[in-house]
């Protein structure tokens, strides 16, 4: 079976109730290198984006990352983000106290 993602992001963000409020399919060059709907807090609060999830694949097709980001739609703020690199290394970033 040949790997039909090659050089991609597949992101999927959602609301606090499980509807989906982003979806992109970016090139992961311009993913690396762009500006995205999280990285602003205006932007989160405005989609009432929850939680983001993302699956990047590299120039073969092999999962090179996958990771969550959970925030507050109050506030725009991140709570908790995880990622698992192709090595199997597990990154976590603390809950917000």
């Amino acid at each position: 079976m040949k790997r039909q993602l090659k050089d991609i992001a597949l992101l999927i963000g959602t609301s606090p109730d499980g509807n989906c409020v982003y979806s992109a399919s970016i090139d992961l060059g311009d993913y690396w290198d762009g500006e995205h709907p999280w990285d602003s807090s205006a932007e989160i609060i405005a989609l009432s984006l929850a939680r983001l999830q993302g699956f990047l694949f590299g120039g073969d097709g092999q999962l090179l990352q996958q990771f969550e980001s959970c925030f507050d739609v109050e506030d725009g703020r991140i709570v908790s983000s995880w990622a698992v690199y192709e090595d199997g290394t597990r990154t976590n970033l603390p809950p917000r106290i």
